[in-house]
């Protein structure tokens, strides 16, 4: 598993980052979102901004869990950015 190909991806559906804003078929872009072409950003909304929202204050087995599979999860992109420790290192 590795990164290599997801410009390619994002080259065949440029679609920018965004969401529906009030309601359904409302598309609205979000310039401050990551896309494929800013990948590292990308990578550390989703643990800065999913993964602590969803779990802001993990302790014990839970903390250790999400540590683990933070760690599977960032080792395909090793080599392209910094990884980010959101509940320190085990």
């Amino acid at each position: 598993m590795s990164a290599d190909g997801f410009d390619l991806v994002a080259a065949a559906h440029p679609i920018p980052p965004g969401a529906n804003v009030g309601g359904v078929n409302n598309y609205v872009p979000d310039p401050t979102s990551a896309n494929f072409s800013t990948f590292c950003l990308l990578y550390e909304n989703f643990v800065n901004k999913t993964i602590v929202g969803l779990y802001p204050r993990p302790t014990g087995a839970l903390r250790k869990a999400l540590n683990v599979n933070l760690n599977f999860f960032y080792e395909p992109i090793h080599d392209q950015c910094t990884q980010v420790f959101p509940y320190g290192r085990d």
